[in-house]
């Protein structure tokens, strides 16, 4: 029983942004979309940001097995003559064509149509979907359909996807493709690399406790302004914050992020 408890637990902590991000922690009233951006209500998020700055995650986790997995890519696994769950679904998200970056939410189409073990991207994709942005970002052509077959046979949390990938194995998939990254456990270093002129990934938890579940977002300053891309489930374009504080609560709430090399050249 006391195993049975600690799984339960550990599924509630790492539960992914199937959780609908939106509803729990963003409410979409706090947000104003156009078709070119959407700009965070600060006021209605109720953060202090003064009050975040400095404050240590409670996620905070040194490098380990878990984190540094050997990743096993697509060009090196996948066989057309596969069968199974992951080749099924391969086939199904192939003929979904996605084009340019993934900005807007996760529960719109085509992306929410797309599938990741046994569930559809509208409540579990936010871990690809940063991953995607963030390669193509760097210059890279990811491929939605491959990249998530990737995640499917390497990150998932639950064998069947409902909860989503464990965003601290995305650095398996940098170490695989060759992609210089740094990782960091803190949302003042994410901040500092947005200000800095880098991408990053962000993982954090959208609730007000470590209980509540996770979400996981690509982050860059396009001339002078903050954007997040997917920032919640139903947003229709990406989103305008003013820092990268305003996702979360509090400070203690941030998982993992991933920027460029020190040095790094794009």
């Amino acid at each position: 029983m006391k195993i049975l408890a600690v799984v339960l637990l550990l599924g509630i902590m790492l539960s992914s942004c199937g959780n609908k991000a939106d509803s729990e922690r963003l409410n979409d009233s706090a947000f104003t979309t156009t078709a070119e951006s959407s700009v965070v209500d600060s006021d209605s998020m109720e953060v202090d940001e003064s009050s975040q700055v400095g404050d240590e995650s409670s996620f905070e986790v040194s490098d380990s097995s878990e984190d540094d997995m050997k990743w096993r890519l697509f060009e090196d696994t996948y066989k057309e003559t596969d069968s199974g769950r992951a080749a099924e679904n391969y086939a199904h998200n192939n003929g979904i064509k996605i084009d340019g970056f993934v900005k807007y939410g996760q529960e719109n189409p085509p992306v929410c149509d797309l599938i990741l073990g046994e569930t559809k991207f509208a409540g579990v994709g936010c871990e690809v979907i940063a991953a995607y942005n963030y390669l193509k970002y760097e210059g890279f052509e990811p491929d939605m359909a491959k990249l998530a077959y990737d995640f499917e046979k390497n990150a998932l949390i639950a064998a069947d996807g409902s909860l989503g990938s464990n965003p601290r194995k995305i650095s398996g998939l940098f170490k695989a493709m060759g992609v210089g990254y740094k990782r960091f456990y803190k949302a003042e270093e994410a901040q500092a690399a947005v200000e800095e002129g880098k991408p990053v990934i962000v993982s954090y938890h959208i609730g007000l406790n470590i209980f509540s579940g996770i979400h996981t977002v690509f982050a860059v300053k396009e001339e002078g302004r903050l954007y997040v891309y997917n920032c919640y489930n139903s947003a229709a374009d990406k989103t305008e914050v003013e820092s990268i504080y305003q996702l979360m609560n509090k400070n203690s709430l941030f998982i993992v992020g991933y920027t460029e090399d020190d040095g790094q050249m794009r």
